[in-house]
C-alpha cells in the first residue's frame, strides 16, 4: 500500500497530476492548506460539497480558490462561505465578473462593508433597486456612486425618487445632497473619460 503524505501528493501535483480520492484531497499542511486547495490554485475543479467546503486556518475554501480562477456556482450555501476577512465565495466571483440579482447575495458584506453588489457595479453592472443602491461600505461609499462612476448611471424618474426616499431613511439630509452630488459627479467624469 502506497503512503501518501501532504509533500509528496503537492509535489505530484505540481507536475500536472490530479487526485480525486477524498481522502488524498483531504490531506493538509500546517496552516490548513490541503491538497485540493493547490489542485484548485492550479485549474482543477470539483462540484463535491465537502470538498468545496475544505479550508485552511485562514477560512478560505476550496470553492474561494476555484472561484478566484473562474469557477461558477449558484448554490448559495457555497455562495455564502466566508473566509476569515469576511470575503466570501460569491465576492470572488463577482470578481471574475459573474453577475446575480438575488438579494441575499447581493448583500453579502467584507470586513470592509464591500459587498458583492459593490464590486459587480466596479464592472459595470447596474440595478435600479433603491436597497441595493444604497448599500455602504464601511467608508460610506454607495453602490450607486460605483454605478455612476463605472457606468455613468444615474437615477430617474420614479427610480431617482424611490431611491431619495431610500436614501432619507438611511442617511441624513446632508448626507443624501452629498451622494446625490457625487453621483452626478462621477457620472459626468465617467462620460468624459470615455467620448
Amino acid at each position: 500500500m502506497k503512503v501518501y503524505t501532504f509533500e509528496i501528493v503537492v509535489a505530484q501535483v505540481n507536475e500536472g497530476e490530479f487526485f480525486e480520492d477524498p481522502e488524498i484531497l483531504k490531506l493538509h499542511d500546517e496552516n490548513g492548506w490541503t491538497v485540493a486547495h493547490e489542485q484548485a490554485k492550479q485549474g482543477w475543479t470539483t462540484e463535491d460539497s465537502e470538498i468545496l467546503k475544505l479550508y485552511d486556518d485562514f477560512g478560505r475554501t476550496v470553492a474561494h480558490e476555484q472561484a478566484k480562477r473562474g469557477w461558477i456556482t449558484e448554490d448559495k450555501e457555497i455562495l455564502k462561505l466566508k473566509d476569515d476577512y469576511g470575503t466570501s465565495v460569491a465576492h470572488e466571483q463577482a470578481k471574475q465578473r459573474w453577475t446575480t440579482e438575488d438579494k441575499e447575495t447581493l448583500k453579502l458584506k467584507d470586513w470592509h462593508g464591500t459587498s458583492v453588489a459593490h464590486i459587480q457595479a466596479r464592472n459595470g453592472w447596474t440595478t435600479e433597486d433603491p436597497e441595493i443602491l444604497v448599500l455602504t461600505t464601511r467608508d460610506n461609499l454607495t453602490v450607486a456612486e460605483i454605478q455612476a462612476e463605472h457606468s455613468g448611471w444615474e437615477p430617474e424618474g420614479e427610480v431617482k425618487e424611490k431611491f431619495i426616499q431610500e436614501l432619507r431613511k438611511n442617511f441624513l439630509e446632508e448626507k443624501v445632497q452629498e451622494i446625490l452630488y457625487n453621483i452626478d459627479k462621477l457620472r459626468k467624469k465617467y462620460f468624459k473619460r470615455i467620448l
